[in-house]
C-alpha cells in the first residue's frame, strides 16, 4: 500500500503544479486583455479625435500625426489579439494536462482506496476464521465435559 500512497503524492504534485502553470497562464491572459481593452479605448478616442479634426478647420500635420497613431494603436490591438488567442490555446492545453494529472491522481487515490479495503477485508476474513475455530474449540469442549 505505501507504493500507492508515494505514486499519489507524486501525482498530487503533479498536478498541483499543473495547476499552477495553468494560473499563470490564465493571468497572462486577462493581462493581455486589459492592455487590449485600453488599447482599443484609444484608438476609439484617436478615431473620435479624427472625425472631429476632418468636420472643423485644422492643420493638416495634426491630421496626419493622429492617423499614423491610430494605425500604430490599430496594430497594437491586432498584436494584443493574437497574443490573447496565443495564450487561449497555451491555458486550453494547460487545462488538458491539468485534468489528465488528477485523472491520474484519482486513479492512484482508488487503488489506495481498493487496498484499504482488501486489507479490511483480509482482517475480518481472519477474524471470522478465529471465532469459527474458538467456536469450533467451545463446541469440542462441551461435548467432551457431556
Amino acid at each position: 500500500m505505501q507504493c500507492w500512497e508515494v505514486l499519489e503524492r507524486r501525482a498530487r504534485v503533479a498536478r498541483d503544479q499543473a495547476a499552477e502553470a495553468l494560473t499563470e497562464v490564465r493571468a497572462k491572459v486577462s493581462e493581455q486583455q486589459t492592455l487590449l481593452s485600453r488599447t482599443q479605448a484609444i484608438c476609439d478616442q484617436y478615431q473620435e479625435k479624427i472625425a472631429t479634426m476632418q468636420s472643423s478647420v485644422s492643420h493638416f500635420g495634426d491630421l496626419q500625426l493622429y492617423r499614423s497613431s491610430l494605425k500604430q494603436m490599430q496594430q497594437a490591438v491586432f498584436q494584443f489579439q493574437n497574443q490573447v488567442r496565443m495564450l487561449e490555446l497555451e491555458a486550453s492545453r494547460r487545462q488538458k494536462h491539468l485534468a489528465a494529472a488528477e485523472l491520474e491522481r484519482q486513479k492512484y487515490v482508488k487503488l489506495i482506496e481498493r487496498e484499504i479495503r482488501l486489507a479490511k477485508a483480509k482482517e475480518a476474513k481472519a477474524e471470522a476464521l478465529s471465532l469459527d475455530e474458538l467456536g469450533t474449540q467451545l463446541h469440542h469442549r462441551r461435548q467432551k465435559l457431556a
